[in-house]
């Protein structure tokens, strides 16, 4: 019996590897029906499910397994589950124990992290972005998060820090390079952004084709970073949109128009930005570096 169960067991192993995978969710079925406490068996069937957005299956053979065999593997894959099904508390809680289990486990701290910013804990969020890093510091998800996370929050220093690191490593990320050029004008470094930004709009791919490149530089890894530019990309269509509609009920001329202060030509800048329209954010950049010069020369006279 033994034998016949492993035999089985094998053939489902096989199947899935070749991407079989109802073949291999039938041999799973078949296992379990002739040892319903095979962990294995069930930690494969509901990987099975998982991979195909079927978490509600995947829960309940993960737990059993679990209980069965309380690895990490196990705990992890069931903490993921969980949070893919909504259920972020519980998914913490396993999240956790993988912990416990492995202290450095990277994708552990990242899920926790995601988890946790979804649950709007932003102190917890920092903490287990910081433990990856502390773990590996090359880490590409951990560093561009961090530099979204600072970024949102207005922590301009430190998202300069991390973008200037990550870009270091990992070049040719049109978005954080976005990001850069409007801390450094937020920081009245005008010049370098404006440069960086003609640079970009040079050499750059990505930067005239921001849709595409949201989608291609970031992996499902990267969530925290990504969900941050797509929350920066809704608001900027939305104030571009309600912007537009102020100039038409104003009769003014769009593409000569000029917002009335550093500020909000620094916003404009980034609004463009966002949708793809280069040119436009270099106009709002430099009307910006012009009207904070014109202010700096009122008050020192």
């Amino acid at each position: 019996m033994a034998q016949e169960i492993q035999t089985l067991f094998n053939e489902a192993v096989r199947l899935e590897r070749n991407g079989e995978w109802d073949r291999a969710e039938t041999q799973y079925k078949l296992v379990l029906e002739k040892n319903p406490n095979y962990h294995l068996a069930m930690q494969n069937l509901g990987v099975i499910y998982a991979k195909q957005g079927k978490h509600a299956e995947a829960i309940p053979l993960f737990s059993k397994a679990y209980q069965l065999s309380p690895n990490v593997k196990n705990c992890y894959n069931l903490a993921v589950s969980l949070y893919k099904h909504h259920e972020t508390e519980k998914a913490i809680s396993f999240l956790k124990q993988t912990l416990s289990f492995e202290k450095k486990f990277i994708s552990a701290h990242l899920l926790l992290a995601q988890a946790y910013q979804k649950l709007g804990n932003d102190e917890k969020t920092e903490v287990y972005l910081k433990n990856v890093i502390k773990i590996e510091p090359h880490h590409k998800s951990a560093l561009g998060g961090l530099a979204m996370f600072y970024y949102e929050r207005n922590r301009f220093p430190e998202s300069l820090k991390m973008i200037e690191r990550y870009l270091i490593l990992y070049p040719g990320n049109a978005q954080l390079k976005i990001i850069q050029s409007e801390i450094l004008a937020k920081q009245g470094n005008y010049k370098a952004s404006a440069n960086l930004l003609t640079t970009m709009v040079k050499e750059d791919v990505g930067f005239t084709n921001f849709n595409e490149s949201l989608h291609s530089t970031w992996q499902e890894d990267d969530a925290i970073a990504k969900e941050s530019l797509e929350r920066i990309q809704s608001k900027a269509k939305k104030k571009l949109k309600e912007f537009k509609t102020k100039l038409e009920l104003s009769k003014e001329n769009p593409d000569e128009f000029s917002p009335p202060d550093p500020q909000e030509a620094l916003d404009l800048s980034l609004l463009y930005l966002f949708n793809g329209n280069p040119e436009k954010a270099m106009q709002y950049l430099v009307f910006a570096q012009k009207m904070k010069e014109k202010a700096d020369s009122d008050g020192i006279s």
